[in-house]
């Protein structure tokens, strides 16, 4: 689990900035607050996720399922 430091959104993504950077192995879902998000790719940006959502994410804790 990681957590989310700050965020931007950009159109209808929210870009997160973890405190680590996401895991090596296989996931299919992010897990913010018992809510699963689809993964958006990310390029160019390390310690980085991005999801299609509407809110505020800093703070929080992300699950990789």
């Amino acid at each position: 689990m990681s957590k989310i430091l700050s965020e931007w959104k950009i159109g209808k993504y929210i870009a997160l900035e973890l405190d680590e950077a996401p895991p090596m192995r296989k996931y299919d879902k992010f897990k913010i607050d018992d809510k699963e998000y689809t993964p958006i790719p990310v390029y160019d940006l390390p310690k980085h996720i991005a999801i299609e959502a509407q809110g505020s994410f800093k703070g929080k804790v992300v699950e990789f399922v």
